[in-house]
């Protein structure tokens, strides 16, 4: 990865792309038993604050609120390790209460990270983008994530899932929506049970 300094500028530059959904977002049962800590009102599936308090693979704890998402329910489960793969095919687990939810949205100021000449501009490769991370006290990942909030212009990185080679993952900066025309997260629900929508 880049220094610092250089990282900053490389992302002031490069070209982004688009996303949209349907994407996949597990949540553990008891979550949709009320708010999350400290706030009021229904649950909220689209709480990113979560990431930012344990810290994740792209969000430094402590920093900036992150709503991560799949793109298919395979991956999302494979993710929380309700699900593992095998050779031989996928394995359940013991495992408590999930969710899934499917999330529309549209989002036009996309990093993605499995576009080999974005690594090279960044000077990473997917082994670093999708290495371990939890014993660095400095991951490279989220140094990276850092200069893409800080940078203002980036609202969300697509990156491959280091538990499913075959599957994408797509982190998004909820506060980078506000005000972002035609830039949203919703979650589908035709039943209006669960209803959450960020951005315009």
């Amino acid at each position: 990865m880049l220094p610092p300094a250089q990282l900053a500028a490389v992302l002031g530059t490069l070209a982004l792309g688009s996303a949209r959904g349907p994407w996949f977002r597990a949540l553990g049962y008891r979550h949709l038993l009320g708010p999350p800590p400290g706030l009021t009102g229904p649950p909220q599936l689209l709480w990113g604050g979560a990431a930012s308090r344990m810290g994740a693979r792209f969000t430094p704890q402590g920093g900036f609120d992150s709503i991560y998402l799949a793109g298919d329910p395979v991956t999302a489960l494979v993710e929380i390790s309700a699900l593992v793969l095998l050779p031989d095919g996928p394995v359940s687990v013991r495992t408590s209460p999930w969710v899934m939810v499917s999330v529309d949205g549209r989002l036009s100021r996309v990093l993605d990270l499995t576009a080999p000449a974005t690594l090279a501009a960044l000077g990473t490769t997917e082994q670093e983008v999708t290495g371990p991370w939890v014993m660095d006290p400095h991951p490279p990942t989220q140094r990276l994530a850092r200069a893409a909030y800080d940078s203002g212009r980036i609202a969300g990185i697509k990156y491959r899932s280091a538990k499913h080679p075959d599957g994408l993952n797509l982190v998004v900066f909820p506060d980078r929506l506000a005000g972002a025309v035609g830039e949203f997260l919703e979650v589908y629900d035709p039943h209006r049970n669960l209803r959450q929508r960020i951005g315009a």
